[in-house]
């Protein structure tokens, strides 16, 4: 479902889905817009788009709160094997604010770096509304803010179990280029944060309804 979302959470379209996904999400569109979820449009260049509908922007809270869920409980950081720029770059994509874009185009470049393998570059062209690329090629425009990341570091910021600010403190993630827009990049994306930690008695809590779940009272857990 996520591939299905443009980083507004308004408007988006398959055409810079890596295959597999555009593959995936069509016959989820269909049922989305079967539901009145979404609603089929065309974007400037004439390929099909899809714009939630008020049913459908009601749904993201809690499609949110569902990921924030996995994230704390069921998934941990992902394998070497797991690890790639491409999907990294595309879940970062949907993050992005437009309205707290600057008011000219602006390409963020990433040299990603991982042991025993070439950097891998991608891109991110940013302009202002809703037209957001991800690129696996140089989009021929001028790079005006270079992120060079350990992927595994940059995965765990996108994901939400670390925080730019910390992986910047800790030289994992280095953000160059012209001042303004360095100051400005945190900025761009609603980032996902680190789960809060447990308020007083949730302990209890969780083991009562760990209990629930596994059959037991949850005592002695």
């Amino acid at each position: 479902m996520n591939c299905c979302w443009a980083p507004s959470g308004s408007t988006t379209s398959t055409a810079g889905c890596p295959a597999s996904a555009a593959a995936c999400c069509r016959p989820r569109l269909r049922r989305m817009r079967a539901h009145g979820l979404i609603m089929r449009a065309l974007d400037p260049d004439g390929r099909p788009a899809y714009r939630l509908t008020p049913a459908g922007a009601a749904l993201e809270p809690l499609v949110w709160q569902l990921g924030d869920w996995a994230r704390r409980w069921s998934f941990g950081d992902p394998t070497r094997e797991q690890l790639d720029g491409g999907w990294m770059l595309w879940r970062l994509r949907q993050f992005v604010r437009s309205g707290a874009l600057p008011r000219g185009r602006v390409v963020v470049e990433f040299a990603l770096r991982l042991e025993g393998v070439p950097d891998e570059h991608v891109w991110l062209v940013l302009s202002p509304g809703d037209d957001v690329s991800a690129c696996r090629v140089h989009p021929g425009y001028e790079v005006g803010v270079l992120v060079s990341a350990d992927l595994a570091e940059l995965h765990r910021v996108v994901a939400g179990t670390a925080t730019l600010e910390a992986t910047r403190r800790s030289g994992h993630v280095r953000i160059d280029g012209d001042p303004e827009l360095v100051a400005a990049f945190p900025s761009w994306f609603a980032w996902r944060t680190p789960a809060q930690e447990a308020a007083p008695g949730a302990d209890s809590v969780d083991a009562a309804v760990l209990g629930r779940v596994n059959g037991t009272t949850g005592e002695g857990l």
